[in-house]
């Protein structure tokens, strides 16, 4: 049996329902307009954040331009424009005989060897003395593009003649990267 209530025991439930009235109203209502604020707050911070990575960013691209004109100017010393290996090996066969021959040497052949895609490689036999052949190697090392000698074998079965330098069989085994040339 339920008695009757004091007024006592009546304040104290008016002041439990009112308590969990004002709780409900926080945690449904104002606590998501908060936390809305707060998400809105951070979002507005990331945004600002990405403008000015961005600003940054358009800002850089004169000088990112500038930068990536300059590599391709030098990639052009390092690679050899070419639209297939054999026209790369031809160009490197010329390159040869023009240092031997720019030197004084004696070309004697030139041939095609294995290399590794993208890459054009050939062999050059010659006659030479040791400054030609010096300066053969120099010329090839100091143009544009430079090509990587990869061996020289030198054969002196000559005998010394006494104050003649002696003429020595070479060969020179060369490859030079290629970049596809454009299609016109």
């Amino acid at each position: 049996m339920i008695g009757s209530v004091s007024s006592r025991e009546r304040r104290l439930i008016a002041l439990l329902i009112l308590t969990a009235v004002v709780a409900a109203a926080y945690y449904l209502v104002i606590e998501p307009i908060l936390a809305g604020f707060s998400a809105r707050a951070d979002r507005t911070e990331q945004l600002a954040a990405t403008y000015v990575h961005n600003l940054r960013t358009i800002a850089a691209i004169p000088r990112l331009r500038r930068e990536a004109e300059g590599r391709r100017a030098a990639a052009a010393t390092f690679v050899v424009n070419a639209k297939n290996i054999e026209a790369g090996r031809e160009y490197l066969k010329d390159r040869l005989q023009r240092a031997i021959e720019g030197a004084g040497g004696e070309f004697r052949e030139g041939s095609d060897a294995e290399g590794q895609p993208g890459w054009a490689r050939a062999r050059a036999t010659a006659r030479v003395t040791l400054p030609q052949l010096t300066a053969s190697l120099t010329r090839l090392q100091n143009e544009p593009p430079w090509i990587i000698v990869e061996s020289v074998s030198v054969t002196a079965s000559d005998a010394l003649v006494t104050g003649q330098p002696s003429a020595m069989d070479v060969e020179i085994e060369a490859s030079v990267p290629l970049r596809p040339a454009a299609g016109r």
